[in-house]
């Protein structure tokens, strides 16, 4: 009886002090930010932790739990093959979920969970973000890692599953003891299960996420992948609709600033495109030239914010004027696409040309689908080019597609929309050009990157200029989203969701001039439509920032949270422990509940539509 209750106990606590030593190695890796913990966070990574490791070593180790338990009754060398087997299944897929989390971590800001699986409909554009160094690194991180854990399991477990002899009343111990694993697999008998919120006991996201353990929050979210499951409701209809009564602009008037109504437009999306490296936005010189000689022509908008962390998510916000749910996107449901509006949808209506230009694949993340639906008549994408032009990992490099667009564009082309999403400054921030940002680190290449594609609109702007149809164009630069770098932003701060908003063209009848209206990407399609005297009543989350009752504000998205913010108030709030954990007014302030309110509202509208 002893060995096989030794065998069950062992096998359980190898597991949970591989999980100890995978969040060890965590707080190694990111040691920059673990040395920013006191002593006792760090300590509270492994407590808080406790329960999220032993419930998922309960998980892995239940099912042999009842193997051992079933087999008391039999002779034989069953138990050692399916533990061997079983084992090595599970180290692989352990030890490819902790290598894959401790480097997506570096750039996501989040704990691995069920979101890479959204972008594994084409594995080659997935895998493009990373270098072939970095894909074979991890490849043989991951085998060493499996190979080293399965070693020290051998030599174990070998010898005690080897010595196993059948013995009846084994059953009256493990089969108790397997019930028990159900019970901590469950994180007790309470009503409520075990949830991400267990790990979090402090105002520090990095210490909160050094305690999750990956291949639990990876489970967790698969189970919970339908965003449905996770209701953001707060108040009643009616409180929400009062909450949200004053961020509601009203009619006014709308400064005006285009020549005519009717103008062609090129909208230029740019992968990135944070404020923190033009110069005009306050960020850093010498990164984006052209773009800043470009705001002296045009307009400027200074204060846009990103409303989440994705292209995917950037395209809805821009192209829709639709946000995104925490920790999701909304071109993961057809059925809530199906029924948004488009800036390209309205355009046609008033009989202009839809063309949408990307050097890389639509087969990614639901692309192709998202823009049919949004009315474009025209898709160029990586298989509309040559082969020789495809040498960026993401496909075509910008200046190919930008050029391809111009070259789509004869003189007399008239009453269009175009739309061109940039690709070269996505990681691994590859350029076709002489390094200009020198150094190895990711902040300089992905500077580097944004040098390289603002030499790429300038020159399209350039070129542009010569055309006949330039008078009476408007050009829109905007990010799909912010980032991270240079500087290493939180998920959370407002610097990674801050992005400019550049206006340029013939068809503009104001220069050098500066809108500094805090606003989110969303309100580019409410904007645009009142330049247009379009109506844009449909676009439910987007607001005219041109309107002289105006009223400034932003949400965003990420992970695990939401920002709203005002100009003289930033707030920041974790859906996964259901409070505000950064505020720089008093607690229960109008500002707080009006926050809740609007993610409520965006989550409804997200409910109705997919109905």
């Amino acid at each position: 009886m002893k060995k096989r209750i030794s065998v069950f106990l062992l096998y359980l606590v190898s597991w949970y002090l591989l999980f100890v030593m995978a969040r060890i190695a965590f707080l190694l890796y990111y040691f920059g930010k673990a040395t920013q913990l006191s002593a006792l966070e760090v300590l509270n990574t492994f407590i808080y932790g406790f329960k999220l490791d032993i419930a998922i070593a309960a998980y892995i180790a239940i099912l042999p739990a009842i193997v051992l338990t079933v087999t008391s009754y039999f002779q034989g060398q069953f138990i050692k093959y399916f533990y061997n087997i079983y084992s090595a299944i599970v180290i692989l897929v352990c030890s490819t979920i902790i290598i894959g989390d401790l480097y997506m971590y570096g750039h996501w800001g989040f704990r691995i969970d069920a979101t890479p699986l959204f972008y594994m409909t084409n594995p080659k554009a997935m895998i493009a973000s990373v270098s072939t160094f970095t894909v074979i690194g991890g490849i043989l991180a991951v085998l060493m890692m499996s190979g080293l854990l399965y070693f020290i399991y051998y030599k174990v477990f070998d010898n005690k599953l080897e010595s196993l002899q059948k013995n009846n009343k084994d059953v009256f111990v493990l089969l108790p003891a397997t019930i028990l694993l159900v019970i901590v697999l469950r994180g007790g008998i309470g009503i409520g299960s075990l949830s991400t919120s267990s790990a979090y006991f402090s105002q520090k996201q990095y210490a909160n996420h050094s305690a999750i353990n990956p291949i639990w929050n990876l489970g967790f979210s698969l189970s919970e992948s339908n965003d449905l499951q996770h209701k953001y409701l707060y108040y009643s209809e009616k409180e929400v609709t009062n909450k949200l009564a004053p961020l509601k602009s009203g009619n006014g008037t709308t400064i005006n600033l285009l020549r005519n109504n009717r103008p062609n437009i090129i909208l230029i999306i740019t992968e990135s495109l944070t404020a923190k490296a033009l110069v005009a936005t306050g960020g850093r010189p010498g990164i984006m030239p052209e773009l800043n000689k470009l705001v002296k022509e045009g307009v400027l908008f200074d204060q846009m914010y990103a409303t989440s962390d994705r292209t995917d998510k950037g395209l809805a916000a821009v192209i829709a004027g639709y946000p995104s749910l925490p920790g999701s996107s909304p071109l993961k449901y057809q059925k809530l696409t199906e029924k948004l509006a488009f800036i390209p949808q309205k355009l046609k209506a008033a009989s202009y040309k839809n063309e949408f230009y990307y050097g890389g694949t639509l087969q990614f993340a639901n692309y192709l689908a998202f823009l049919v639906q949004a009315g474009y008549d025209k898709m160029v994408s990586d298989k509309d080019f040559p082969p020789a032009d495809l040498k960026s990992k993401w496909g075509a490099f910008d200046h190919v597609v930008l050029n391809k667009c111009l070259e789509d564009t004869p003189d007399s082309d008239t009453k269009f929309f175009k739309t061109i999403l940039t690709l070269t400054s996505h990681e691994p921030f590859d350029t076709p050009v002489a390094t200009v940002i020198e150094g190895n680190d990711d902040d300089s290449k992905y500077l580097n990157s944004l040098h390289y594609t603002d030499a790429s609109i300038g020159d399209f702007i350039k070129k542009a200029k010569t055309r006949k149809w330039w008078d009476n164009t408007l050009i829109i630069i905007i990010a799909d989203h912010g980032s991270t770098r240079p500087g290493n932003s939180e998920m959370w701060e407002k610097s990674k969701y801050h992005i400019p908003m550049i206006w340029l063209g013939g068809a503009l009848n104001l220069h050098d001039t500066v809108i500094s209206n805090m606003a989110s990407q969303t309100d580019l399609a409410a904007t645009l439509m009142s330049q247009l005297q379009l109506n844009s009543d449909d676009f439910k989350f987007s607001k005219n920032i041109l309107s002289s009752n105006y009223i400034p504000y932003s949400f965003f998205t990420f992970t695990g949270g939401f920002g709203f913010q005002k100009p003289d108030d930033l707030l920041i709030y974790n859906t996964v422990t259901d409070a505000y954990s950064k505020s720089a007014q008093k607690a229960d302030s109008i500002n707080e509940k009006q926050g809740k309110a609007y993610l409520q509202s965006i989550f409804m509208d997200f409910y109705n539509k997919n109905k």
